[in-house]
């Protein structure tokens, strides 16, 4: 993503992120009303696929994270299928995947744009 600052984040309850804006992204949070609500969905199947959601409600089985920016309330949930499949559609009964020591499996970074009113996004585990 082009012209992407950094803000380093303090600790909430399951953890910290880097959450990375766009300067158009920082336009857009600064007219909302309401905190952007994103939720990070890492999806066990017979592959890993990563997601990132805009969501209108918090899932209340996510892990809430701290980017340190008031206007991004960031949720993080691992979660899996009774089947295996490959595709980019939406996945039908998801559950949450229970993991015992969550901190390995939170991610390190979020980055956040937004063009032509539409917010994307992508996270990762390892810094740049």
């Amino acid at each position: 993503m082009s012209d992407v600052t950094s803000a380093q984040s303090s600790s909430t309850l399951a953890g910290t992120i880097e959450l990375r804006l766009t300067a158009a992204a920082r336009r857009a949070l600064a007219q909302r009303e309401t905190p952007l609500l994103v939720h990070l969905e890492l999806l066990f199947s017979c592959m890993i696929r990563k997601q990132v959601l805009f969501l209108e409600s918090e899932h209340p089985d996510a892990l809430l994270l701290d980017g340190g920016e008031q206007q991004v309330r960031i949720g993080f949930r691992a979660v899996g299928t009774k089947t295996c499949l490959i595709s980019d559609q939406p996945v039908p009964e998801l559950q949450t995947f229970p993991i015992k020591r969550v901190k390995p499996f939170l991610p390190r970074w979020l980055s956040l744009d937004i063009k032509h009113g539409q917010w994307r996004g992508e996270f990762g585990y390892v810094g740049n």
